[in-house]
């Protein structure tokens, strides 16, 4: 059986039974099986380790609130804007630069964005719930507004711009920061 195979393998199964949550990891999936959107009862989600550009098929599993697509290559997570009951995001190792969509995710409280092209957070720094924050090895060139996001526990900004006057504030300004690297 190929990628595609076991992947819908999986998504049957899944709906046959009503399971809540779903792995198609690290199956060389170059896209998402359209299959996938009718699972919208889904509420963990994983499609790590492919080679997936889209995720437009996850518009109506708006019941998602853990999702992981690190190690792929996406570009826009614009369809995120659709899945508001969203806790935790892994979207790490992919080609993102634009995290705008994000914004209004209020229930967000973990994101992991390492290793991506991210240049700008400002849109990022309403989110009331966020305790953990990776955004290593980005672009960002502004790291001030997240002192905004008073609730981080965890804040990772290494290799990013490299202004320790700003990485000073944001420890004295967040003060439940019990993590902070840079």
């Amino acid at each position: 059986m190929n990628g595609l195979e076991i992947a819908e393998e999986k998504i049957a199964q899944c709906k046959a039974d009503k399971i809540p949550y779903l792995n198609i990891s690290g199956l060389g999936l170059d896209t998402l099986p359209s299959s996938i959107s009718e699972l919208i009862w889904l509420g963990a989600l994983t499609v790590s380790r492919n080679k997936i550009s889209n995720l437009d098929a996850l518009a109506p599993l708006t019941n998602l609130h853990k999702l992981a697509f690190s190690n792929n290559q996406i570009e826009s997570i614009e369809v995120l804007r659709n899945l508001p009951k969203i806790r935790h995001v892994f979207m790490k190792y992919n080609q993102i630069s634009d995290i705008s969509p994000l914004q209004n995710l209020e229930k967000l409280k973990k994101i992991e964005a390492n290793h991506n092209h991210i240049k700008n957070v400002e849109s990022i720094s309403s989110l009331k719930n966020l305790v953990f924050l990776d955004l290593a090895h980005n672009q960002i060139e502004a790291l001030l507004p997240i002192s905004d996001i008073k609730t981080l526990v965890w804040l990772c900004l290494e290799n990013n711009a490299n202004n320790e006057d700003v990485h000073e504030i944001l420890a004295e300004s967040l003060e439940k920061l019990a993590h902070f690297t840079y």
